[in-house]
């Protein structure tokens, strides 16, 4: 199967998503490296303990990425941030809402970021099948090309993964590769599909394959991974 444009709103959605579900996997990778789940209580005392900076680490991971998604000239945006006197002490509010580039969008990812406190509130991230559910279309007018919808979720996700391991301040400091693997195929499966993927072989590199849906996009992701973590490295 072979698309070469995605909607903008199915973008930022998977994107909310999947910055919530990286985010909290470090967490739990650094908290509790022994276990392979976590119970409700303890993602709820995850969520107390980070509830007042959350919302402020979450605008810095996606603004650069958003403003890559929805304006042409990072250059002419870095001018006109200037322009604005944006600063270090900017609301991360309209950081957010410039970042957006228009209030549909904006308006979507606080709701989407509203939808996955909600899930922590009641002691889990949300699932696969609840994204689905409720989420924006594949197709859209206003779409951004797959093979930058795919760069954007990577980042989004490699970034907020690493950070929430280093946030919790254990001394536990490199990435869990089969965290990471996880957290990629279900990114990738928020982006571009439109239900759940069953994989029923255990290959990891077909599972990628699977949901990556054609080779061009597998590379893309591949490549973005490898770049993604020695920028982090």
């Amino acid at each position: 199967m072979r698309i070469t444009d995605i909607n903008r709103s199915r973008v930022a959605s998977a994107m909310v998503r999947g910055y919530f579900h990286a985010f909290f996997s470090g967490q739990a990778d650094a908290l509790y490296p022994e276990k392979k789940g976590l119970e409700p209580k303890e993602y709820k005392q995850l969520l107390v303990n980070n509830f007042d900076n959350l919302s402020g680490h979450f605008v810095s991971v996606l603004f650069p990425v958003l403003i890559r998604l929805n304006y042409p000239d990072v250059e002419t945006v870095a001018e006109d941030m200037k322009r604005r006197h944006f600063s270090e002490s900017t609301p991360s509010k309209v950081l957010l809402r410039y970042a957006c580039g228009s209030k549909g969008l904006y308006d979507l990812v606080t709701d989407e970021y509203q939808k996955q406190m909600y899930a922590l509130l009641d002691g889990h991230l949300q699932s696969v099948d609840d994204f689905f559910a409720d989420c924006p279309s594949l197709a859209d007018e206003d779409c951004i090309a797959v093979s930058l919808a795919i760069r954007s979720i990577v980042r989004v996700q490699m970034h907020a993964y690493a950070s929430g391991i280093t946030l919790a301040k254990t001394d536990v400091n490199g990435l869990h590769q089969a965290t990471v693997y996880r957290l990629m195929l279900s990114g990738m499966m928020t982006l571009l599909h439109d239900a759940p993927v069953n994989f029923e072989e255990d290959n990891l590199e077909m599972m990628f394959r699977k949901v990556s849906l054609n080779s061009d996009n597998f590379e893309t992701l591949m490549n973005e991974m490898n770049q993604a973590y020695e920028d982090l490295v």
